[in-house]
């Protein structure tokens, strides 16, 4: 009788997924796919882009669209200062008008889920005159 075997799971290193392959060698495998999970921290937040999940400290934040978005945006480049422009671009697709606040509101309420002290942040940085980075 064929059975399948699928199984989810977060193995940053490969050990896990080394050790059910050799606990299975002893039987007739055809196939076996690998499908890697790209995972994206800073501190103790994990953000799984596939699943638009976030965890900070094993405990799931729930972000609405706009902030998983500009969030995601900002922790595929570490260090780099994204404008007011880029990121609402990256979050809704559409062109940023002058004027609106929807940027900074956004990072607002990043903060206070994500913050320990939203008001002295560590990882969402503000960079005077120009944007936001993710701090690692």
């Amino acid at each position: 009788m064929d059975q399948i075997l699928i199984i989810h799971l977060t193995d940053s290193d490969g050990t896990i997924y080394q050790t059910i392959i050799d606990a299975l060698k002893d039987y007739s495998i055809h196939s076996v796919y690998a499908i890697p999970t790209t995972v994206l921290t800073f501190g103790d937040v994990e953000i799984y882009p596939e699943q638009r999940r976030v965890i900070k400290a094993g405990k799931e934040i729930h972000l609405n669209y706009g902030e998983f978005s500009i969030l995601y945006c900002m922790a595929q480049s570490p260090g780099r200062v994204f404008s007011r422009e880029q990121l609402y671009n990256a979050a809704w697709g559409e062109d940023y008008e002058l004027g609106t606040n929807t940027v900074d509101n956004t990072i607002w309420r990043l903060r206070n889920k994500l913050e320990t002290d939203p008001k002295h942040p560590t990882y969402i940085k503000t960079v005077f005159r120009v944007g936001y980075k993710i701090e690692k």
